[in-house]
């Protein structure tokens, strides 16, 4: 490098420092001078700051709403809806049409067991027994109640004998003997009853020794559905004639 080019150089160089020299002090000053400006500070109105925490609209704090049974119930069957479908399918996630289904089919099936519930309600009407009418309960007296209650049986009898239907005059001589010891309140008819709860009923033992020979012959004849002939039947007469005696 000659003189020459090195006294350019040195001149450049010089001028360059200088140049950044200034810039500094002038972003010094300007510093400065930002620092010695006078600031006003903020004052704030007591009373509006009040109005404010007192209005409603400026009220955002939050508040969790109570949880209703319905939703805690919803809430248990989804828990227990999705324990069931992770425990038979694992990580598996549905979705779309299957997911839709999946969540919904809980829903369906309480749906559907509520509506059997109503059902069987319907069905066996449990609150019939005090909300019915009680003179509509006639008509489902049962055959053997519907006798005792309604029909003429001293005429049911005759007609049983005059067509040699033993084995149904048996039955109807019976069932006269139980409307008599109702009619007199020596026993408390009721269908659900056996002979042997009307036996046990009735106090007096000669009437009992009495009920407890026919009671005998209804229970070999009616249901050993045994058939009898009319020397038979004319034999077993005589001890539903000794009863009807004494009930007179």
């Amino acid at each position: 490098m000659s003189y020459f080019q090195y006294a350019i150089f040195s001149i450049l160089l010089f001028t360059a420092n200088l140049s950044i020299a200034q810039e500094d002090t002038l972003v010094s000053q300007n510093f400065e001078y930002d620092k010695t400006q006078n600031l006003t500070p903020v004052s704030f109105d007591e009373v509006q700051l009040e109005n404010y925490k007192n209005d409603s609209d400026f009220d955002y704090t939050e508040v969790s709403a109570e949880k209703s049974w319905w939703y805690q119930f919803k809430r248990w069957i989804a828990n227990i809806w999705s324990d069931f479908w992770h425990w038979l399918l694992g990580d598996y996630k549905a979705d779309g049409l299957v997911a839709f289904l999946i969540e919904s089919l809980p829903y369906i099936i309480l749906f559907l067991i509520i509506c059997f519930a109503v059902y069987l309600f319907i069905k066996l009407n449990p609150a019939g027994e005090y909300l019915g009418d009680k003179e509509t309960g006639e008509v489902f007296l049962s055959e053997e109640e519907k006798i005792i209650y309604t029909e003429d049986i001293n005429q049911l009898i005759t007609d049983a004998l005059e067509n040699q239907q033993y084995r149904l005059a048996i039955r109807y001589s019976y069932l006269l003997v139980l409307r008599e010891l109702k009619n007199k309140e020596f026993i408390d008819y009721q269908f659900q009853k056996t002979n042997h709860d009307y036996l046990a009923e009735i106090e007096s033992e000669q009437l009992k020794l009495q009920f407890k020979k026919i009671t005998k012959w209804y229970d070999f004849v009616w249901y050993g559905d045994f058939t009898i002939s009319e020397e038979e039947y004319q034999h077993a007469s005589k001890d539903f004639a000794a009863i009807k005696t004494q009930l007179q």
